[in-house]
């Protein structure tokens, strides 16, 4: 009995091996097809791509905090929402399309799966009308005094409010009335890319591929901000700019990408990441305002992949 056991160990081992070894070769015929396959009907390398989009965007809360003569305080917890632009023309436009929230971006594949870029998102941050905590000192005008803590409204000329009246009303008011990056929340970064190809159409002209990327870069703002009263940099009415580099961020995002015919391509992914403000002009007195928080910002754009093709020179 002892022999037949043995006998029999050996024979599933032989028989084990023998599959495995069939399985191992089988697989990496299949992988090598698949990478034979992407490689052959969808090419990279060497190409070039631009894209344009929408997007919409939300944020943690964040404490702000501001500076100028005479004061230094910080609202705790602050909401802050995008601001969208409803449906219509201004999509479409020829002198209005930038003025929803968008995004632009150019990049190079230096191989059929990985890739380099660099553009900018156009978000927009709002503070709608809310009760906050205030820690700090002012030392001139109504609202004169050191706070612990106490609880104020802030945002009462937002334009994202609350309907109707509200209990909130009854809270000390005043010192910041608005605060917005009303046009941009700017934020150029520089990417990197890769596609993992999910899909490819018996016609080699259609694929899907999942995108992810990780880049790093600098915030633009221009921000409205009004702090006690105080006059803004920003100036809506006389088409006053206060563009100015903020801060920094960080982001990643993960994707979807249809390209089509050899050369469009939809994409819709969903960024996420971290922006650190520490320099935002607030008023003409020298005001500053300082905030970090992260984001989340889905978008879908539609882009176009090209060569660059370098034209022989014959001599005769």
């Amino acid at each position: 009995m002892k022999y037949i056991y043995i006998t029999l160990t050996l024979l599933i081992l032989c028989v084990s091996l023998t599959v495995v070894k069939a399985q191992s070769s089988d697989s990496k015929e299949k992988i090598q097809a698949v990478r034979s396959e992407t490689k052959e009907l969808y090419p990279r390398k060497g190409k070039f791509f631009a894209y344009w989009g929408y997007n919409r965007s939300a944020y943690s809360q964040s404490n702000i905090e501001f500076k100028g003569g005479g004061y230094d305080f910080t609202i705790h917890d602050v909401r802050g929402t995008d601001a969208p632009t409803n449906p219509n023309s201004q999509y479409y436009g020829i002198t209005t399309f930038t003025i929803p929230q968008f995004n632009f971006r150019v990049g190079y594949y230096y191989d059929d799966k990985n890739f380099l870029s660099f553009g900018f998102d156009h978000m927009r941050y709002t503070m709608a009308k809310q009760s906050t905590r205030l820690t700090g000192y002012i030392n001139s005008g109504i609202n004169k005094g050191t706070y612990n803590n106490a609880e104020v409204v802030v945002g009462e000329n937002a334009e994202v409010s609350n309907s109707g009246p509200s209990i909130i009303d009854n809270l000390q008011g005043g010192f910041v009335t608005n605060f917005e990056h009303c046009d941009g929340l700017n934020d150029f970064t520089a990417e990197y890319g890769h596609l993992e190809q999910v899909w490819m159409s018996p016609n080699h002209k259609h694929a899907l591929c999942f995108v992810g990327t990780a880049g790093i870069g600098g915030v633009v703002t221009d921000t409205d901000a009004d702090v006690l009263g105080q006059a803004p940099r920003h100036d809506m009415e006389g088409n006053k700019k206060a563009y100015h580099l903020a801060g920094y961020s960080i982001c990643t995002s993960l994707g979807m990408q249809f390209d089509f015919f050899k050369r469009g391509f939809f994409l819709f992914r969903v960024k996420a990441g971290y922006m650190n403000l520490p320099d935002i002009f607030t008023t003409v007195e020298a005001g500053r305002a300082s905030q970090h928080f992260t984001y989340i910002e889905p978008m879908g754009v539609l882009g176009y992949n090209f060569a660059i093709k370098k034209h022989k020179v014959t001599h005769n």
